[in-house]
Order: C-alpha cells, then structure tokens, then sequence
C-alpha cells in the first residue's frame, strides 16, 4: 500500500494549523507524570507521551492491552493466535522486556519462554481496572534503570477518589460522607466475550475505601482463516475457553490536607483451556492423535504508598512505596499419542514464578537559583526479584504404566536466581527566560547483583553443562532534556537519553540439552549489560484550528543481547561442540543496532474552520521506524511498519453522545524488510476501518458501542508473524467484522 498521500495530507493538516495565533481552546491539558516522575503537560516534557484516561478506554472497547494500543501508531501487542496469549508492548522497535510496563509503580512480571510448553508472558493486568495509561516513547533508564530501553508503559488503577469522581458522588474538594456502586457488563462477537464487573467506593474528608472485582469469559477469537480439520494445516483457530477474574482493593487514609496514605491489594487470575487441533500429526515417528492444554496466570500484588506535603528544607514534598508482588505462570500439556502403533500418553508441565519487593522513594523540592525556577527530584529505589522455573513431565501406557523418558524430569532451565538491585537518581527542571525555556538534566546510578542456586533439580537435569555463576555489574545513565517556547502556542524539544538493560538471569545462566535433536544451549557468564543512546528533536503548536506535533528520533543500541544464537566458540566447527558433538547455542551481544524514524500526529477542530461542523474535528498520526544490526547487515524483525491512523469524530453539546469513525492503515513487510537469517513470512499491507460511538443515556447510565474491521478485511499484524513456524499463516490472521458493547451503570 502507497503512503505517500497520507503523508501529504498530514502534511497539509500541520500547515493548515501553522501560523494561526490563537491557542486552540477544544483541547484539554493533559498531564503527565512518567515522563519525568513529576506532574507536568505534555507540552512541557521532552518526549512523546500518550495519556489515555479511563474514559478514552472504556470508549474505545479495549479488553486488553492489545486493545489499548489498537489506535496508537508505533506501539503494538502481539500474540495472536498463540494458545499463551498475549506478549508485552513493543515501541519504536523494541519489545519484550526491553519495555518497562508498571502498574502504580510496580513491574509487571518479566517474560519468560523456553521450548514449545513454556512461555510466561506479561498480561497481568485487567484493563477495566486502570484510571490511566501512559506510554513514554524512547529510552527512560535515568528515571526508571534497567528495562526501560524502549520506553516504559505506566499503568494506574483506580483509586478510591477516581471511583468517586467517575460516579458523580463528589467533586474536587469534597469527599465527605460519599458512597457510590457501579456495576458494568459488556460483550464482544470477536471471541464470544462476556465481561461483569462492580465496583463498590466510600468515603470521607479522611478515610475512603473501594473495590472493584471484574470478570470476563470468552472463547477463541475468530480470525480470517476457513480451512478446519486438524495439523498444521488448520487455518481456524484452536478451540479455547477463558476465564479471568481481576480484584483490586485500596484503603485511603488522610489524617490531614497534607499527607496520605494507600493500601492496596489485587489479584489476577487467568485460566486458559485449548484442545490445539493444530499439533495434531507425526512428530519424530510418534502421532500426536489429540493435545490439550491448561494454562493459569496469577498476580497478587499489595503494597503501601504514602504521600506527604511539607516545607522541610530538604524537600517539599515525600513519596514511598512498599511493595511486594507474586507472580505464576503454569502450563500443562497432555497428549495421546501412538508410538509404533502403541496408544500412550504423555504430559508435559512447565512453571515459572517470579516474586518482586521493594521500596522506592522519592523527594521533592522548589527553589530558586541565579534567577532561574528549580525542581528537583530525587530518591532511591531497591528491589530484589527471585525467579524459579521448573519443568516436569511423563510418559506413559494407557492404563498408567510408566515408560522411559529421553529427558531427566523433574529439571530447571535455568538455576533458581535472586536478583537485587539498588539505585539512586536525581533530576532538575529548570526555568529559564521566564518560564520560555524548560531544561530537565537527570541521572541516575543502578548496581545490580545475582545470586545463583544451583540446587540438585538443576544440575541433575543438565549434566555436564557449565558450572553456574553469580555476577553484578552497575551502570550510570543520564539525560537532558529541552523544550523551547517559541510563541505561546509554538514550541521546540529536543532530547538525549540513555537506557540499559542488565543482562537476564535466564540468558547469563541456562542449560538443556537434547540429545534425540541434536543440540544444546549453554551458560553465557560473559553476557554485558545493553547500553542505549536516544536522540529526539521535535515541535508541537497549538492554534484556534487544532494542534500538530512532529518528532524525529535515532536510537542506537550496543551489547544488544540475543537469545539462543550459534556459541561463537564453536563456530569454526559449525557451531557443534567437539566433545559431545551437538549443535551449541548460547546468548550472545551484538555489536550495534540502530533504529531511527518519524512520528506526526495532528487534530483540526472543523467548528472553527466553520459553525456549520459544529462538533466535528479531524485527527491523524502516523509513525515510521527503520532498524539495522549494524554487525550483520540485516533489518531488525522487531521493527514494526509504516502505520498511520487516522479519524472523524463528533461530539454533541455538553458532550452526551459521540462517535469516532476511525481508518487504520499498515504498509506491508516485504523481503527486503525482513531478516534473512532469521526469516519470517511476508505481510501484506491494509487497510481497516471502525466505528466507535457512545451515549451517556442518563446521568447514571452510559453505553459504548463498536463496530470493527467494517470491511471485513482479512489481514495479519507483523507482530503476530513471530509466531508462526510450520503453521498455517491465515491462522494468525486478525478478526474479521465484530462488534462489541459495554453498559454502566453508577448508583
């Protein structure tokens, strides 16, 4: 698909609003908090920052995290037709745990995947649930350390004023004596989905209290494949059924205006059942005749925040956390199976746990220096993460006789693994030429250290593999950022920031052999951090008519870890170790890699252009990125393409009922954009469009309505390819027409 059109329109968007004088009134401050720890407008940060609210949320029919991102270009959730689930967010270009995701301040559980049973995946959070959701583009490491090399998505859950506010009870300076209930249902015909939930909030001037419990139901969700049956053939998707059921709780206590403390408390369960038709076949001579698979995902978090608002020389303002989150994720396989004409049974079961505690602080103060505004920011976050796997399985006769396994069980893939890390930060927003310039320098110090178990499950399992290490390792990242108030409404930002990642447990120690495929994969204790330099320069202007920004960026990444390649130290053999003769893979860094590109979003209020559009405005974006590992040569598949969105929206007076007709548009993956040495299948560009609208029935009751992929356009997502192997490909294929409803109802 060409883009050149879309590119001009936006173009003519961004000139149509240049040079009107007159800052555009339609358009809310929006504020943002992860861009620099801080409450600040979009417009006086640095970066790209999305904010959506909980309202944006519920009218656009997001369901999952997915869902969240359907209409922001350069940051996609895949995981479509895969029986795990759905992965973690990528930006510009970079996924996976290279994205710090939070939720009120907590990491959300790291992924994990290893083999074809195993894959611990970071969709731990029910989207009903959240108040806001903020999305930092570019590396962020000196705020938030290690794993915010792409960016960082920071999830807030509704607090008891956010209950009350949304339900009408109280306003911004009264919450005495205020009760509210709510309750929500939902549906959705992409997977025969069914959502309940409540929510239960009081409160007073000094204590305040709510809950909120969800539940969905749903089945598998329908793609645009036709052909059944059972292999790798199948174009339809494997069966599912899914539940998941979502608390939170938090407790509010403000003994006075100036300080307060949260307790709060949820719990997230998932439980998937598949019957994966798709794996049905011969495997190395064994007929698999029938696969079922039973997946659970648990979260239960709580933790104690206070906030506290004094003038105490050193700091005008106190935050800290306590916290402490358990993480599970377990998946089972059973199979029946006919080896040389004889029915067995085997079960494969794979676990992964990750529990986190910590504590994060941080400090406030306002003062002046030389003339010019300060605000600095400080503080100290330490957590410790302990991660254990294990894998277990059987094999054996129809009436329960076991028979021999080729794989010692039970065994670990990696050593059990405790993970501490400390760090301090400070950061300054200085005001110059009053208030015209905003300069934001900021640094942080992280050092790292593991503590490796080797216990017996370990070694037993992976015998003869290297001897397990601890490590520790400490890294300085900066940043400094600017934005220039040229006119009231016309603005410059530029931005240089590092990232780093420490090197995972999981990568720096690991062991498996498998002997019947010929290969093993072994410890790399060698592993560096990854290191990552941003550049970012862009304008944002603000006029009667609408607003436009336009940002260009460069990111250059070293030591870039990657998983399971060929050990280099078996390369003059072809990667086989001479003493056992298998195939060697280990984690290795590469040297250099650089994704670069532009991003450009634009609104046009039409009521200003002319009464006779009252309500109507015009929006767009649109993001491009190009990735190179500068070693090889080769495109980066974690690049997503050129996508652009762009939509009609109205707004009745007072705002009581609206809809938005949106046209998303992706550009294909050809060859050339694809890694030959790590080959996926080509994607075809399209085209989708949608219609949200909603209406606030009464004060008390609201429904959100959308119709989706109206067309009915049969298409993958790049970020969906990485799974398909010997697979069907229109099996990963996205949805074609479905509509979905929410209902509210506030007491």
């Amino acid at each position: 698909m060409k883009f050149s059109r879309l590119v001009v329109f936006l173009s003519l968007v961004g000139s149509s609003i240049h040079g009107l004088g007159e800052e555009f009134e339609g358009v809310e401050e929006v504020i943002t908090v992860v861009a620099t720890r801080t409450e600040r407008s979009v417009d006086d940060v640095a970066a790209i920052v999305t904010v959506k609210t909980s309202e944006e949320i519920e009218r656009e029919i997001a369901q999952d995290i997915a869902d969240l991102v359907r209409f922001e270009p350069g940051v996609t959730v895949g995981g479509t037709g895969s029986r795990f689930g759905l992965s973690g967010f990528n930006i510009r270009g970079i996924g996976g745990n290279r994205v710090l995701t939070l939720i009120d301040g907590i990491r959300v559980p790291e992924e994990f995947s290893f083999g074809p049973f195993l894959s611990s995946r970071r969709d731990f959070v029910d989207i009903d649930s959240l108040s806001r959701a903020e999305i930092a583009r570019g590396p962020i490491s000196s705020l938030y350390g290690s794993d915010a090399l792409g960016g960082v998505v920071a999830l807030t859950t509704k607090s008891p004023e956010d209950m009350l506010r949304s339900s009408g009870s109280a306003n911004e300076d009264n919450f005495d004596d205020k009760f509210a209930m709510n309750y929500k249902v939902g549906y959705s015909s992409a997977d025969d989905s069914t959502l309940g939930g409540f929510g239960f909030v009081a409160g007073s001037s000094w204590l305040s209290g709510s809950l909120q419990y969800t539940n969905r139901t749903a089945k598998e969700t329908e793609n645009g494949g036709g052909v059944g049956g059972f292999g790798s053939t199948r174009e339809q998707p494997d069966p599912q059924d899914i539940e998941t059921n979502n608390t939170v709780v938090k407790i509010q206590i403000s003994p006075s205006d100036n300080q307060n403390l949260m307790v709060s408390f949820d719990q997230f369960d998932n439980d998937t059942g598949t019957k994966i038709f798709s794996d049905r076949g011969v495997v190395y001579g064994v007929e698999v005749t029938n696969r079922l698979a039973k997946d659970t995902r648990e979260r239960s978090r709580w933790s104690l925040a206070y906030d506290l608002l004094a003038d105490l020389g050193i700091a005008d303002s106190i935050q800290a956390t306590i916290y402490r989150q358990n993480s599970e994720s377990q998946q089972t396989t059973f199979d029946d199976r006919l080896s040389r004409g004889v029915p067995q049974k085997r079960i494969r079961d794979s676990f992964f746990e990750q529990e986190i505690s910590g504590i994060f602080a941080q400090a406030g103060l306002s003062f002046d220096l030389m003339g010019s505004a300060n605000y600095l920011t400080y503080g100290v976050d330490f957590y410790e993460t302990s991660n254990v796997g294990l894998r277990d399985g059987s094999t054996s006769m129809v009436d329960g006789t076991p028979l021999f396994e080729f794989y010692t069980f039970p065994t670990r893939d990696f050593p059990p693994t405790d993970v501490e890390q400390l760090a301090f930060f400070v950061q300054d927003e200085i005001e110059l030429f009053n208030g015209r310039l905003l300069l934001s320098p900021g640094l942080r110090y992280d050092s790292f250290e593991a503590d490796v178990t080797a216990d017996s499950v370990y070694l037993t399992g992976n015998a003869g593999a290297p001897s397990t290490e601890d490590y520790k390792d400490s890294e300085i990242t900066g940043k400094l950022g600017a934005v220039f108030h040229l006119m009231d409404n016309l603005s410059a930002f530029a931005r240089v920031s590092q990232g780093f990642r420490a090197p995972p447990y999981d990568d720096v120690n690991v062991g498996f052999t498998n002997f019947m495929g010929g290969y093993k994969t072994i410890s790399s204790p060698d592993l560096e951090s990854e290191t990552s330099l941003g550049m970012e320069i862009g304008a944002r202007y603000s006029g009667e008519y609408g607003q436009v920004s336009l940002t260009v960026f460069q990111n250059d990444y070293d030591d870039f870890i990657e998983s399971l390649a060929v050990s280099p130290q078996f390369l003059a053999s072809g990667g086989i170790d001479p003493a056992d003769g298998l195939l060697t893979f280990q984690s290795i860094n590469r040297e250099k890699v650089e994704i670069d590109g532009v991003e450009m979003s634009g609104q046009l209020d039409l009521e200003a252009v002319s009464e006779s559009f009252s309500g109507l405005s015009i929006r767009g974006s649109i993001a491009h990125a190009d990735g190179e590992d500068k070693e090889t040569g080769q495109p980066l598949n974690s690049v997503e393409p050129l996508s652009a969105v762009f939509g009609l929206r109205y707004r009745s007076d007072g705002e009581r009922w609206g809809a938005d007709l949106m046209w998303s548009l992706v550009s294909g993956k050809e060859e050339g954009d694809i890694d030959s040495d790590n080959p996926r299948i080509e994607t075809s560009g399209y085209g989708i469009v949608d219609l949200l609208a909603y209406v606030d029935v009464t004060s008390s009751l609201s429904l959100n309505v959308g119709l989706f992929n109206l067309g009915d356009k049969v298409h993958t997502r790049w970020a969906d390819t990485i799974g398909i192997g010997n697979d069907a490909p229109a099996r990963f294929t996205q949805p074609g027409f479905h509509g979905g409803l929410t209902l509210r109802l506030s007491l």
